[in-house]
Formats: C-alpha cells, sequence, structure tokens
C-alpha cells in the first residue's frame, strides 16, 4: 500500500472538497439561485417569494380551460421553482456563470427578477384563460363604478376635458411607469447600496405578484376593450399614440383589476421614501398624474387605480415582515 504524505494527503483533500462543492452545484441545495455568493442571504427571501408566486400563479394550469403549451408554461415554472429554492439538476448555467462569469452571475443574481417581469406579464392572458376560458369581470367592475363615482369616468372624462396638452401630459405621465419600476433600482445599484436595492427589489416585485394574482384569479379587461378610444384632438398627440402602440404591442387581456401601474408607481414611490428620500417626492407626483392618465386614456376604470393605491402601498407595508419571514 502506497503511504501518501502530509502534502498529498492535503492536496487529496482539497481536491474532494472541490468535488463536494462541484457535485452541491448540479444536485444539491442552497439560498437559491446564487446560493455561494456573499449576497446570498439578502436574496434569499426574494428568490423564495419567487417561487411561491410560481407555484401560486402555476395551479391556475390545473383548470379545465388551459390552452395549447401549457404544459410548456407548468414545466417552465417548476425549473424556476426548484433553482428560487436552490435546487440544481445536471450543468447548471447558474455554475458555469459562477465559475467562468462571477461578475454577471452576481448582476443576475440581484437582477433576474426585474428582468423577468415581462414574462410574467406575458404568460397572464394564458393562466386567467386556463381558469375562466375567457370570462372577465368587468361587468361587476363597471357597476362598482356607478355606485362610487355615478358614472364611467375613464369613458366621460377625456371626452368632457378633450384638449391636447392636458392630454399629452397625462399620457406621458402614464408612460413613466416603466422609469418608475427601473429607475430607483438602477440608481441604487450604481451608488452600491445593495441592502437598498435588494429591499427595493422585494418590495415592489411583492406587489406586482400581489397584482398578477388578482389578473390570474380575478380577470378584468379593462375600458379599452369595452369602450372605443377616446379621440378627437388628443388622438395626434404624439404620447397619446406611444402609449396605444405599446399597448395594443403587447398588452395581457385581464389585466386591469387593480391597477399594476398605479400600484406599482405608488409602491415605487412608498420605498423611496426611505432609501431615496430625495426622489420619493418626485415618484409621488409622477404616480398621481399616472394614475389619472390610466383613468384619462381609457386604460383602467376609476376603481383600478383606487384598489391599484390601496394594494401598492399595502404591498409596502408588509414587505419588511415578509421579507424577514422569507429570509430565515
Amino acid at each position: 500500500m502506497q503511504v501518501l504524505d502530509r502534502g498529498d494527503a492535503a492536496r487529496g483533500v482539497s481536491a474532494e472538497n472541490q468535488g463536494i462543492r462541484a457535485a452541491g452545484m448540479a444536485t444539491g441545495t442552497g439560498h437559491g439561485l446564487f446560493p455561494d455568493d456573499a449576497g446570498a442571504d439578502g436574496r434569499r427571501g426574494m428568490n423564495r417569494l419567487f417561487a411561491i408566486y410560481l407555484a401560486i400563479s402555476g395551479v391556475a394550469l390545473f383548470f379545465p380551460h388551459r390552452q395549447p403549451g401549457w404544459l410548456g408554461i407548468a414545466l417552465a415554472h417548476l425549473y424556476v421553482i426548484t433553482l428560487a429554492l436552490g435546487y440544481r439538476f445536471g450543468g447548471s448555467l447558474v455554475a458555469v456563470l459562477r465559475a467562468g462569469l462571477p461578475r454577471v452571475q452576481g448582476f443576475l443574481a440581484d437582477w433576474y427578477p426585474l428582468l423577468l417581469i415581462p414574462v410574467l406579464y406575458g404568460e397572464l392572458e394564458p393562466l386567467n384563460r386556463a381558469v375562466y376560458g375567457g370570462r372577465y369581470f368587468d361587468e361587476l367592475i363597471m357597476h362598482w363604478e356607478e355606485l362610487l363615482f355615478g358614472g364611467q369616468p375613464s369613458f366621460t372624462l377625456p371626452r368632457a376635458f378633450n384638449a391636447l396638452p392636458l392630454s399629452e401630459m397625462l399620457h406621458a405621465a402614464y408612460l413613466s411607469y416603466y422609469f418608475i419600476i427601473f429607475g430607483p433600482p438602477i440608481i441604487l445599484y450604481l451608488m452600491g447600496r445593495k441592502e437598498a436595492f435588494r429591499q427595493v427589489v422585494f418590495g415592489v416585485m411583492f406587489a406586482f405578484f400581489l397584482h398578477y394574482i388578482f389578473f390570474i384569479y380575478f380577470p378584468v379587461q379593462g375600458p379599452r376593450y369595452i369602450f372605443p378610444a377616446p379621440d378627437g384632438v388628443i388622438a395626434n398627440g404624439y404620447f397619446y399614440q406611444l402609449a396605444h402602440r405599446i399597448l395594443e404591442a403587447g398588452s395581457s387581456q385581464g389585466a386591469a383589476f387593480p391597477s399594476s401601474h398605479v400600484g406599482i408607481a405608488f409602491a415605487q414611490a412608498a420605498l423611496a421614501v426611505r432609501v431615496l428620500p430625495r426622489l420619493a417626492p418626485i415618484l409621488f407626483v409622477l404616480a398621481t398624474f399616472l394614475a389619472l392618465g390610466a383613468i384619462y386614456g381609457g386604460f383602467h376604470y376609476a376603481t383600478d387605480a383606487v384598489a391599484g393605491l390601496v394594494l401598492g402601498l399595502l404591498a409596502v407595508a408588509l414587505a419588511t415582515p415578509v421579507r424577514r419571514l422569507l429570509s430565515r
């Protein structure tokens, strides 16, 4: 039998440990999508929240009206859930990134929830159709509009105040939604304030997920599908036309109540009070005009906007204790 000296033994233990770590990347568990880097603990709550949402939304695929391609969505949900909970299968892309491109891996670990928003939004329509087969609850919301506002503000306002400057201001505010989503996280990330960045991402994604669950299990089309688009002089406006082009290119039917535009805008403004206090007043002003623009433009019922405001602020109020709970 060959006798190993201490150096050989140490090298053998080191090689064995490396093999164990590599196997852990392939089939083990950790703290989420990217478990072994310095930010893992800070991301654990976000990863678990993401997995919980995918599980809740994926239940829709077991309803009888599921659309062609449902199995692909189900498998994608299952795979991302396993990654978010720390499992690896085979030659994981995550392991490859960690070994060869650690900075890219760290960036994706922080940004994947926000980067996947378009994908999650895009699957809302097939998910709510799987549940209801194309049935929507607009009639109920319109009844609430009559009770609360004495009419249909999304129809009457642009016709009563058909002025191009007013329309352009409100449509521009409506389009500021995309800055409101990504602006504060980008600022915090560039400042190197990683923990504040992760707090904001968790809060805004929690708000998104609450809205998206409504869109799946209580789908409402919104006035854009019920009433003709506001016309007259305002239809010539640049921001009016841009807003309509964007919605026609990529809106998910059934995603009106509560308004995620309003909810996310106010949630992001409320989150900024703590981490970007100088930006917060600007975000609150933008959110207010965005909410008015959502109604004036005929994109949402007034009830959608009010419900979005309440749900967005509720998400912010609950975000810290929920994140603490999921990070244990």
